[in-house]
Order: C-alpha cells, then structure tokens, then sequence
C-alpha cells in the first residue's frame, strides 16, 4: 500500500468527524464519498460510508436502478465493518470503500437535482450527522430515521431551489 501523510478530518462536530475519499476514476457513477466516524449511533460499528452516486446512463455500465421515474442521484449510507478500522482516506489509495461496507443500506435516497448540488447535499448531509442532526445507524427505529433523512434532504434541496420559500426578495 503506498504510504499517504495523515489528513485532519474535513468536517467535525459534537457527534463525529468525516473524511472526503477521494475520487474514484474507474467508477464515473460515484461522485463523492465520506467516511464518517461517529461512535454514539452503535455500541459495535462506528463508522459509516455515505456514497453519492449518480444514476445517470454511462457506457459500459448496467443501467441504474431507479425508484422513481426522472430521478438523477441517490445518496446511500452504508456501516462499515469494524474489523477494518479505523479507516481513513488513504486507505482507498489501493482500496474502494464498497469493500468494507456490511449490508444491507442503512438509508438510500433518490433524489432529482444537479451533480453540483447532490455533491453539496451530500456535504451537508456528512456535517449534519457529525454535528448529531442527523443518524446514520438505523437499527433502533429504521423507518423513523429514514424519514429523517428523507425530510431533511427533501427540505435541503427545497431551499436550494428556492432560498426566500415563496417570499419575494
């Protein structure tokens, strides 16, 4: 493994911190990935991936599985395997994230927007779980906290579209 100097965290709260992974160039379908590590949320795992990825038709790939009809990208957390970990970004200089993660997905996602704005969703979405507004572990109460996330994205996405609400300037 080729040896990366160590990164600070690029997001940090209360609840966790969370690193950027870097690209990956032979998955174009992946447009941005965070570790987070957040030890609160479960009393064996702590970290999870949140992976965008867009569900945009590509050469050489099998067609997305969308839920939804005109959906463009879909935000996926991920617990990650604690035998491996900690990780960190430079773990993923010889290694994809997908090769730790336990299955199924805590949350998934369908969103329409823009690349640019998923990959600010997806930001925000990493700082909202180190700052503990959002959880990204799932088993006490699944389908109350994937309506969380759904809201929150929801309403995020909202207000990007539309920052005044209706109001006029």
């Amino acid at each position: 493994m080729t040896q990366q100097p160590h990164q600070e965290p690029e997001l940090t709260g209360p609840a966790g911190s969370a690193f950027r992974v870097p690209d990956i160039a032979e998955n174009p379908a992946v447009l941005e990935q965070w570790i987070i590590t957040a030890r609160d949320w479960h009393p064996i795992w702590y970290q999870y991936l949140l992976a965008l990825i867009s569900l945009a038709d590509m050469p050489d790939m099998p067609p997305a599985n969308r839920h939804r009809k005109g959906v463009t990208h879909e935000l996926v957390v991920f617990a990650l395997d604690p035998e491996d970990g900690p990780l960190r970004p430079e773990t993923f200089v010889d290694r994809r994230p997908t090769e730790f993660v336990l299955t199924p997905a805590n949350v998934v996602e369908q969103v329409t927007t823009t690349d640019d704005q998923a990959r600010h969703l997806t930001r925000l979405c990493a700082n909202a779980v180190v700052h503990g507004r959002l959880i990204p572990e799932t088993g006490d109460s699944p389908d109350h906290i994937r309506a969380m996330w759904r809201t929150s994205i929801s309403q995020t996405l909202d207000h990007s579209r539309d920052p005044h609400h209706g109001r006029a300037n």
